[in-house]
């Protein structure tokens, strides 16, 4: 038996977030391209670059939202959002309370939520941990409580889902299912826990995104005929315009991409390998900042 959610609210908000997103970048490509290089370019630049990702979260919940729903038989009780399955035995439900119901603040909370999703994990009274996969206000939800873990959830019926629970609770399973998780197999990967690795790439787009903002900064004070290289005697053996003052920085990020991407790949076979890439993009960027201060200086 099938159960849908109702998901026009969270839709219609998650796409107004990312019309809104598009919109401002759009403004900020226009500021971008219409005033001098300065430090409002830097700060233009990278918020576009910070939405990006921003608006790719968002698309991904709701394509969740829009693949969301649960499904009951007499064994599971299956949460399905986007690539996510909970499967939950219908045998280890102690029991289920109304969202009114739930005393006290839900602490906590890490996940999406906006009008219309609540996709997460927090603690909830009387439920402990609880793992969110709902498109209603609390109101309008369940709290599905199991010795292990506990889900929120929201099916249009409530009064239809709550009957249906209890009928195949009493009528009991025909084999039994474990309480586990089906997801992609990338929210498992060790890199997302080894926090040497996460301060490595830390470091280094720090260093990289610093260098950009110094070069934009400096940028609106540096001569038309820019000092690029020096004699041995000290005096400048060739020039450029301003504009290749940026040729640092990039480099910086192809090095930072390049290290980052390769690193990634051979992580899981050879992880020494990873963090001798990663520091190395650390020192590139190091290194590149002593240039750019040569080459910037007053």
């Amino acid at each position: 038996m099938e159960w849908t959610t109702d998901r026009r609210i969270g839709m219609q908000t998650g796409i107004l977030f990312v019309i809104g997103l598009v919109v401002l970048d759009f403004v900020l490509i226009g500021v971008i391209g219409t005033q001098p290089i300065s430090f409002t370019t830097f700060i233009s630049a990278l918020t576009i670059l910070a939405s990006l990702p921003l608006i790719t979260l968002i698309v991904y919940q709701l394509i969740g939202l829009n693949r969301s729903g649960y499904s009951l038989d007499r064994n599971t009780l299956t949460i399905a959002w986007g690539p996510i399955r909970q499967i939950v035995p219908t045998a280890s439900i102690e029991r289920i309370m109304l969202g009114h119901e739930i005393q006290g603040r839900i602490q906590k909370f890490r996940g999406w939520r906006w009008p219309g999703l609540a996709v997460g994990q927090a603690e909830v009274p009387e439920a402990g941990l609880t793992l969110f996969y709902a498109s209603a206000p609390r109101q309008q939800q369940l709290v599905v409580i199991t010795p292990m873990l506990s889900y929120v959830i929201s099916p249009t019926d409530i009064p239809g889902f709550i009957e249906a629970i209890k009928a195949r609770y009493e009528l009991g399973p025909t084999q039994n299912t474990p309480q586990t998780s089906i997801h992609p197999a990338i929210f498992d990967w060790a890199l997302w826990r080894d926090r040497a690795a996460i301060w490595f790439e830390v470091l280094a787009c720090v260093l990289c995104t610093a260098l950009f903002a110094f070069s934009c900064l400096r940028y609106p004070n540096l001569p038309r005929s820019l000092p690029l290289h020096y004699a041995l005697t000290g005096e400048a053996d060739r020039f450029g315009s301003p504009a290749q003052s940026f040729i640092l920085p990039v480099i910086g990020l192809i090095a930072l991409l390049g290290n980052t991407v390769v690193g990634g790949l051979i992580y899981r076979r050879e992880r020494m390998a990873a963090y001798v890439l990663w520091g190395g993009a650390i020192l590139v960027q190091v290194l590149l900042w002593i240039s750019a201060i040569n080459l910037l200086r007053a």
